[in-house]
């Protein structure tokens, strides 16, 4: 059975500031890959449910005639409308969340999520997309992997570091269980069963501001939850950057992944 993560509103008020620099972007290549894949063709409407910063539905603007945004967190719709003003005039930001999805959204052809998905009741979500989304129309569900790189030890020393305090949330060992559903099984169940997974990776370098912003970003390893503890993991970190790097630099293998969930057809 499909679990659902408790609703907190405000779960990422203070890692907003730090999304941006911390969390690896969504290849070019991959948003116009799904663009074409989806048929987008500069007339339609996009959602960007669970919003975050804004970057899906910046890199999708050009596709559609307009998007809404929507993000529970205000401090993150801050930071998406300043990332978006005078780039984007055809993104509307809004704040609410999947449970504010409602008639007056539609019709759409392509909803987004990054990252945000396993937020949200998905059942809910996707049976409410549903009555928005037009008939092949698609959800795109995208997400960044950092992928080991046996000439980079550093990179799963990094990981497995950050897994050391993020595993310790509640959250997160909940869907680290057995009774958690993948997405794709959850998104198998409903109208949008037809499943495709593309991904994009990529060798890119990585800054020490980056890398020490990650676990700023994440929700699991907020000051408010590790205490003196996120000091410690912050000087880790160093240590780790000043072993490993070159001049404050180093080189990581992320891999930007879709999965596309359309309608069934006969």
């Amino acid at each position: 059975m499909s679990s659902i993560t408790p609703f907190i509103p405000d779960r990422f008020r203070n890692a907003a500031q730090h999304y941006l620099t911390g969390r690896p972007a969504y290849s070019p290549a991959l948003i116009r890959r799904v663009a074409q894949l989806t048929g987008l063709d500069g007339t339609q409407r996009l959602l960007d449910l669970g919003c975050g910063p804004g970057q899906i539905s910046l890199a999708f603007a050009s596709w559609v005639a307009m998007a809404v945004a929507i993000d529970p967190e205000p401090a993150m719709l801050e930071v998406a409308s300043q990332l978006g003003a005078g780039i984007a005039p055809n993104v509307e930001y809004r704040q609410g969340s999947s449970y504010d999805l409602d008639a007056s959204l539609g019709p759409i052809h392509l909803a987004v999520i990054g990252r945000a998905f396993h937020w949200m009741d998905r059942a809910d979500t996707l049976a409410r997309l549903d009555t928005l989304i037009a008939e092949r129309g698609a959800v795109a569900l995208f997400n960044t992997a950092h992928l080991d790189d046996p000439l980079r030890p550093w990179a799963a020393q990094y990981r497995t570091l950050l897994d050391q305090y993020a595993n310790l949330d509640p959250a997160r060992k909940q869907r680290q269980s057995a009774d958690w559903e993948s997405h794709a099984d959850v998104l198998a169940r409903s109208a949008f069963s037809a499943l495709e997974r593309i991904s994009v990776i990529e060798y890119r370098r990585v800054s020490a501001e980056q890398l020490k912003a990650r676990p700023l970003s994440m929700s699991s390893l907020s000051r408010e939850r590790l205490g003196d503890q996120l000091d410690t993991l912050l000087e880790r970190i160093d240590a780790l950057i000043a072993e490993h790097a070159t001049d404050g630099w180093l080189i990581e293998r992320i891999e930007s992944s879709a999965t596309i969930a359309t309608r069934a057809r006969a």
